[in-house]
This record gives C-alpha cells, structure tokens and sequence, in this order.
C-alpha cells in the first residue's frame, strides 16, 4: 500500500486494516505515477496490477479467476482484463479488444491498467511509468510495451475491476494534450499507414460528436445550437473542439 502522506482519514483507515497490508508506505511523492513507481520497486511477486483510490476489485474471486486463466495459457507477459466502469449517470462493462486490435483502441482510448496484470520482469525490461507524464504515464507505458516485440499480451474476458471515472486522468483539457505527444511520438505509429489510419479515425469521432451536437438543434434552429453550445458548453470542451476543426480543415 503506497499512500503519499495524506493528511485526511487515511492512515487510521490503514491502521484498523493493517494486518492485511503486506507493506505500507506513506510519505509524500510526486504524483500518482511516482507512487506507482514505490510499489514496483517493493513488489515481490511475479505479477504486478495497479489498483488506485476509488477503484476496487470487481468480486472477492477477480484475482482467482484471473490466475486460474493465466495459468490456462501462460505464455503471455501482460494480460488485461474488462472493467465495470462507473459514471454519475450509471455504470457500463468495457471489454477491451483483442491484443491484434490493441494499437487501434490506443488511438482513441487506452487498455486498462486496473484490469492488468504484468509480469514484474516487464518493468525491469520496458522500464517503469516515466514521471514527465503527469497524468497518462500508464498510456506511454502501454505503448512501450506494445512497441516491444518480444513482449506477448493477451486477454482475460473476465471483469476484474471496477473503475471510477473522474481521476486525473479524465481532465481532457490537460491531459490529452499529453496522449497526443506519447502517441506521435510511439514507434508503434511511425508510419504513413498510421498517419492515413488515424487520421481516418479522428475524423470519424469527430462526426459522431458533430451528429451528436445536430440532435439539440431546435426545429428550423440554424445557427441556435452553436449559441447553445458557446453558453452551455464547458470551456475545455470548446477549446478541443475548435483545435479538432482546425486541425481537420488543415489536413483534409
């Protein structure tokens, strides 16, 4: 258990719960990824997986089941499994997609590192979560590890945790700017194939969200629903949305 000095219930939480804590750390660090990086560095076991504040594990056999399938077919590395995900308007179960299929879910969105188990020795070879990234060193991570062609993935269709959304990083304006200068900068997407690849899918999801926007048009609306939108909207989603079409009319 990594706790960075918290100064609210906490550590008398930790304290009526000690004697199943293995290990505890509690001293300030530099963000969640630093803390995620303490616990790599203490782990003793063959598989590491990261579980953070809000999130839990989806039954009390999540870990059993997860083994028992590994065992199953144990030549992979790293092996991810689905998340219950749980919004403020209910809760959805994302599966995640084949490891054949992995490099065009990372366009968009990101494996899940709460649903992963990996073998320590993929730290020791792809290194440890890269602390220049505040909020998406997972996502850099999972690239490396995507990029390395020795290493093996392979999926558990099981739901094995469940996820809070609202964390670090789930702030757009902040964070994707980071996704964007991992992803162009990963091996695994340094071709004209990926260039043409994603290209075609960002177009895609910014049609979605513009058909998604048509459908608060009030009825002969004309220009209504973009006032709507520049009263209503949050700022960070207005900014991403005139970057997008900026970008798009650049490169169409």
């Amino acid at each position: 258990m990594i706790d960075g000095a918290s100064t609210d219930a906490t550590a008398s939480i930790l304290a009526r719960h000690s004697a199943g804590i293995a290990v505890l750390v509690s001293e300030p660090d530099r963000g969640l990824y630093d803390a995620m990086n303490k616990g790599i560095r203490r782990a003793s076991g063959e598989f590491l997986l990261f579980m953070n504040a809000d999130d839990y594990f989806a039954d009390a056999h999540a870990v059993a089941d997860a083994m028992a399938e590994i065992a199953a077919a144990p030549r992979a590395d790293v092996y991810y499994g689905c998340l219950l995900v749980r919004t403020p308007a209910g809760k959805f179960r994302y599966d995640p997609p084949s490891p054949e299929m992995a490099a065009e879910e990372m366009v968009l969105g990101c494996l899940p590192h709460q649903a992963t188990f990996a073998r320590s020795a993929v730290f020791e070879r792809v290194g440890q979560f890269d602390l220049r990234w505040r909020r998406h060193a997972d996502y850099d991570w999972w690239l490396k590890v995507m990029a390395d062609p020795e290493l093996r993935l392979a999926r558990i269709r099981r739901i094995i945790a469940s996820y809070a959304m609202g964390g670090a990083s789930s702030d757009l304006a902040k964070g994707q700017p980071e996704i964007y200068a991992i992803q162009n900068a990963s091996s695994v997407y340094r071709s004209a194939e990926w260039d043409r690849r994603r290209l075609e899918m960002f177009q895609e999801a910014y049609l979605k969200a513009r058909l998604e926007l048509a459908g608060l048009r009030p009825e002969g609306g004309g220009g209504r629903v973009r006032q709507w939108l520049l009263r209503h909207a949050p700022a960070p989603i207005l900014s991403l949305s005139r970057r997008a079409y900026r970008w798009l009319r650049r490169h169409n």
